[in-house]
């Protein structure tokens, strides 16, 4: 039986956190490791998370971010990581999948807490996809949102695609843009790109990248692991046929423009870092994002009612 590891990063998630650890209590035909990380989120909603979290995993742990495994821990019990500041969602992941590799789990599901799954098997169907293959490094399920559309695979743009992003959105305003269709409905196929919200990576490949790539807080994360699974010559595997629902609700993310200034941030660290994108290029690329964030700006004064 596989011992895996399914790693829920949170920030103020009690809303969301009970339905997601009964969907991965109820996991058959592995051995699971359920590890919540929690970021920093105020002492009360983290209070409601840890009673969430007991009435799951009556045996689970809790413990300080870097402080020791307990002595008692036994795999399915279940660990509750309290983490002193939030540090974004790679950095915040890194401390449940180096506890994850650390206890010998073959592969780690990294899953934001508004995923649910519903199916038993379904992480038994997933790691059989990501291990039927030595050259398969992640593998990630069909994701359905509450409109019913689905997430994966995801979209990848290219210079000219980002470039062009603002007349897009310009588009889209005036009901012309049109959602790209999403590609590969077979059952199984290797894809360019899956969604950062619930997928499942194996632990020797996540070592011998370091882990997941710390230096952006938040946004473009997916980008920069599909690149670093493509420079070491690894595959994302993408299955059509097995699915989790991404009860995500966009009001909850905060200031939109704050959010476009973070990818854009982030965009340009991958730009620079992953694709090697010389200073004209870059330059111009700044300017597209400068567009969308005064776009993003105008539309939120206009909802606003401003």
């Amino acid at each position: 039986m596989s011992r895996l590891a399914a790693v829920i990063l949170t920030y103020n998630s009690d809303d969301d956190l009970p339905a997601c650890l009964v969907g991965l209590s109820a996991q058959e035909g592995i051995q699971l490791d359920v590890i919540v990380v929690d970021n920093a989120s105020d002492a009360a909603r983290r209070e409601r998370m840890r009673t969430a979290f007991r009435s799951v995993f009556p045996s689970g742990h809790m413990i300080e971010a870097g402080a020791a495994l307990p002595v008692l821990y036994r795999s399915g019990d279940g660990l509750f990581v309290e983490n002193g500041t939030n540090a974004g969602y790679s950095a915040g992941n890194n401390i449940g999948a180096r506890i994850a590799t650390a206890i010998g789990c073959a592969a780690i599901l990294i899953i934001n807490p508004d995923v649910r799954i519903a199916a038993p098997d379904y992480l038994v169907n997933l790691s059989d996809a990501l291990f039927r293959d030595d050259r398969n490094a992640i593998a990630g399920s069909s994701i359905r949102n509450l409109s019913g559309a689905n997430e994966n695979p995801m979209f990848e743009p290219s210079f000219l695609q980002e470039l062009l992003l603002p007349a897009r959105m310009i588009a889209a305003a005036w009901g012309m843009g049109r959602d790209r269709p999403r590609a590969a409905s077979s059952r199984r196929v290797n894809v360019t790109k899956l969604s950062g919200c619930c997928f499942l990576i194996r632990g020797t490949f996540l070592r011998d990248i370091g882990f997941f790539d710390q230096t952006v807080f938040l946004y473009c994360e997916e980008a920069i692991l599909a690149a670093q699974a493509n420079q070491a010559g690894q595959r994302l595997v993408y299955v059509a046929d097995i699915e989790a629902v991404h009860a995500h609700r966009p009001s909850s993310k905060g200031d939109p423009v704050r959010r476009q200034r973070l990818w854009s941030r982030s965009r340009r660290y991958y730009h620079a870092r992953y694709l090697g994108y010389g200073g004209i290029r870059r330059a111009a690329l700044a300017a597209s994002h400068g567009l969308i964030i005064a776009l993003t700006w105008a539309q939120s004064r206009v909802l606003g009612g401003v």
